[in-house]
Formats: structure tokens, C-alpha cells, sequence
């Protein structure tokens, strides 16, 4: 099974998508049809706007003609060591082994709390890909 786990970005507080939030799903419409499932990850990172990321990516992807059924949700996440942890439980129960990451050029490239490696250590996943938005 091919899966796509899309990392959030905080949401504006007016309830928008960051740019940089808008990049990576725009990316998600376009390799989507590659993937058996998205994994969508963010909780509420943002308390002013108060929303959960991965709720409001999934919303957008499912407006955007992604069929509801393909798309999975973490949204309880705030960092991006978090998305990996609670990534977890839900990439075992999908049966999933490996992944392809998306997330923007800067998250995929850093040094500290880079997302590779957090879900290799802690969703116990091998990265396949990374695509960078």
C-alpha cells in the first residue's frame, strides 16, 4: 500500500491555510493519484484559529474531488514529533511499512526535529520519498 502522509502547517488565525500550508496541498492534488491513501497530520496548533489541520486539509482535499474514503487523519498533533508518534498507531493499523512524506523544502531539509528521521524513530516507518512542496 502506497501512503502519502502530508504534514500540516498553522493555520492563520482568521481560519485560513498558512502559504506554506496551501503549497503542500496544492502538491497533495497533484501526486494524489499515485497514493492508495493520505494521511493527513496537524492538530490544533494554532489556538486563536482553533481548528484541527488535518480536519480542515481534509476538508479542502475532499472539495478539491479526492475521494473521502482514501484520506486518513491524525489530528491531535501540535509538532512535528508528535505527528510521527501519533502517526503511529494508524500506519500499523493501515498495514503500512513505508511512506512518502510531504511537507515543505525547509521541514524536509532541517537539521533539528527533522521529520525523516522523527518517523523513522517513532512511527517505526521506513521513508521511502520525501516530496517537497
Amino acid at each position: 500500500m502506497e501512503v502519502l502522509v502530508v504534514l500540516g502547517n498553522k493555520m492563520n488565525d482568521d481560519k485560513t491555510f498558512s502559504i506554506e500550508m496551501m503549497k503542500r496541498l496544492t502538491k497533495t492534488l497533484e501526486v494524489e493519484k499515485s497514493f492508495d491513501k493520505i494521511l493527513c497530520c496537524g492538530g490544533v496548533a494554532n489556538t486563536i484559529a482553533g481548528v484541527r489541520e488535518a480536519d480542515m486539509m481534509k476538508d479542502y482535499l475532499i472539495k478539491n474531488g479526492v475521494d473521502e474514503g482514501k484520506i486518513v487523519i491524525e489530528n491531535n498533533s501540535t509538532t512535528t514529533k508528535e505527528n510521527a508518534k501519533f502517526s503511529k498507531e494508524i500506519l500499523e493499523g493501515l498495514g503500512v511499512k513505508q511512506i512518502t512524506l510531504l511537507s515543505s523544502r525547509s521541514h524536509i531539509r532541517r537539521c533539528y526535529l527533522n521529520p525523516v528521521l522523527l518517523f523513522r524513530k517513532w512511527a517505526k516507518v521506513k521513508v521511502k520519498a520525501t516530496i517537497k512542496a
